[in-house]
């Protein structure tokens, strides 16, 4: 009971560090016109999108829980790990690009103004732009999946730690939300509460990638990579695959409608990691290969 208490302790210090920073920061990033030094911005960005990963160093501090391991690859964890971490956001991404074509009635194409070799470009510099992210999300998962997540199933369970987990992490998006229509606009009904709402499904949804793959590998690496490419992959595949007019519009009048398909793309892929597990770790007579511990993360 006496350890409990602790870690629901530094649960709250961790969501109040990470809040207080990102609604302190996030505003100003995501409202800034250019106009202002280059410096200051960059300190400003960092904490706010890397508000997660210093609420954890923080918190960890204070409660004297070490640092050990952190960053760690254990590959000793299921290899398969790795492989999931690529094949779930490609998955996600050719859903989505699917659900958008079908939701809108636009165009399928594999065409750009300069034919195949720019699509193929620009889905180059997609991959290239995927590792710049990739040092973002070590910011984000460094947080959630190493710290928080962790937490909640050792006070909570399992799927408890899915649940709670996508909703703390769906409202850190608050700031970005409203004063940049991330996801799902600006014009739509009930802004920006519903999109906040769905906001909170689809990380849950992301989250039980991430759950996975950081269970089955027993590391944070895999996440930041399935993470990465999740905020990357699909722009990529959108770039390639989705009509002109569905690009051009990616920040237009449909933009909402694109949201919802997000959402229901994040659930479809999901769901079903959700049900990998609780049938790979709510069993006890399973091998629990991606079991967490204290000191490694």
């Amino acid at each position: 009971m006496k350890n409990k208490k602790r870690d629901l302790l530094s649960i709250a210090v961790y969501i109040c560090i990470s809040y207080a920073l990102m609604f302190a920061f996030g505003p100003l990033v995501y409202v800034t016109d250019g106009d202002v030094d280059f410096g200051a911005y960059q300190i400003v960005f960092v904490l706010a999108a890397f508000s997660p990963c210093i609420a954890c160093l923080v918190t960890r501090a204070l409660f004297r829980e070490g640092f050990k391991g952190l960053l760690y690859p254990k590959f000793t964890g299921n290899p398969k790990a790795y492989l999931l971490s690529v094949v779930l956001p490609l998955a996600y991404g050719i859903i989505n690009c699917i659900l958008i074509t079908v939701s809108t009635g636009a165009g399928f194409s594999f065409k750009l103004d300069g034919g195949i070799y720019t699509a193929l470009g620009n889905n180059m510099l997609m991959s290239v732009y995927s590792y710049y992210v990739m040092i973002v999300i070590i910011g984000e998962e460094l947080g959630w999946r190493a710290f928080l997540c962790d937490k909640l199933e050792k006070c909570f369970g399992l799927n408890a730690s899915v649940v709670i987990g996508g909703i703390i992490w769906g409202l850190w998006h608050i700031p970005p939300i409203m004063h940049m229509g991330l996801n799902f606009g600006m014009d739509y009904p009930g802004y920006p509460y519903l999109g906040i709402a769905l906001m909170c499904v689809m990380c849950t949804g992301f989250g039980a990638v991430m759950q996975l793959v950081r269970k089955m590998s027993d590391s944070v690496i895999a996440p930041i990579i399935a993470h990465a490419l999740v905020d990357s992959v699909c722009n990529s595949l959108a770039t390639m695959f989705l009509a002109e007019e569905m690009i051009t519009d990616m920040a237009g009048g449909k933009k909402f409608i694109i949201g919802i398909c997000t959402t229901v793309s994040a659930l479809i892929v999901g769901i079903p990691c959700w049900v990998m597990l609780n049938k790979r770790y709510m069993d006890k007579s399973l091998p629990l290969e991606g079991k967490v511990s204290d000191e490694v993360v």
